[in-house]
């Protein structure tokens, strides 16, 4: 007579029914993090290749063409030349752009540059000029000459202390006095990235002119 196997207590199959179905749900959350991990890394590759980035812009020449200087007041030209490069991959689109310029404490004159495209990589010169009108100066940057500071003679056996001290006077008169004009460069624009998000971005540069208050020469410039 046939042995019959032993009865199975049902806390056996329902563990083995229940660790059999969790197999393919373990490996679907696994496939499913490989595929975030995978996405993540493609979307933070892109991000380092085609992330946004303000234009550099640089300053290379000031020019005051036009200068006139009386009864304490000043007006001139004012020329500047800069370049914008486009360190993106993707064109860039700049708008509502402006150049202003102050002297004494306020602004004296702006101008809107006009819309335009820069391809990606790519740089583009902007020249600029427009007439500042007359504005008032206060101090020596008024004045519209120099005087020129009578000769010294010195002896052959050296200068004695009080030549000495008119000769460095001399030197600090014959220095005319410098008119001070800064400007200020903004760009605005945005860059589509993979031609899906656009990004707004925006650079400014600053320049403090020096410039001679006798003829407008522009003694130089730093930005």
């Amino acid at each position: 007579m046939a042995r019959s196997a032993p009865e199975l207590p049902p806390q056996y199959y329902a563990a083995a029914r229940s660790g059999h179905r969790s197999s393919p749900a373990a490996s679907c959350v696994v496939a499913l993090l490989f595929l975030l991990l995978a996405a993540g890394g493609g979307a933070a590759a892109l991000f380092l290749l085609y992330r946004p980035r303000a234009p550099a812009i640089a300053v290379t020449a000031v020019q005051l063409p036009a200068f006139a200087a009386a009864n304490g007041t000043v007006a001139f030209t004012f020329q500047q030349l800069a370049s914008v490069r486009n360190p993106n991959r993707a064109p860039l689109a700049h708008y509502d752009s402006s150049l202003r310029v102050a002297c004494a404490g306020g602004e004296v004159g702006s101008m809107y540059i006009p819309a335009g495209q820069i391809d990606g990589g790519r740089t583009q010169y902007m020249a600029t000029s427009f007439n500042v009108p007359a504005f008032a100066v206060a101090g020596p940057a008024a004045s519209s000459s120099v005087a020129q500071p009578a000769t010294i003679s010195v002896p052959a056996s050296g200068p004695s202390p009080h030549v000495t001290a008119a000769l460095v006077e001399q030197q600090q008169q014959q220095q005319p006095p410098v008119m001070e004009v800064d400007s200020l460069l903004v760009v605005r624009g945005k860059v589509t990235v993979l031609k899906v998000f656009t990004h707004h971005v925006e650079a400014a540069k600053v320049c403090r002119i020096s410039v001679s208050p006798a003829d407008g020469r522009v003694l130089g410039f730093r930005c």
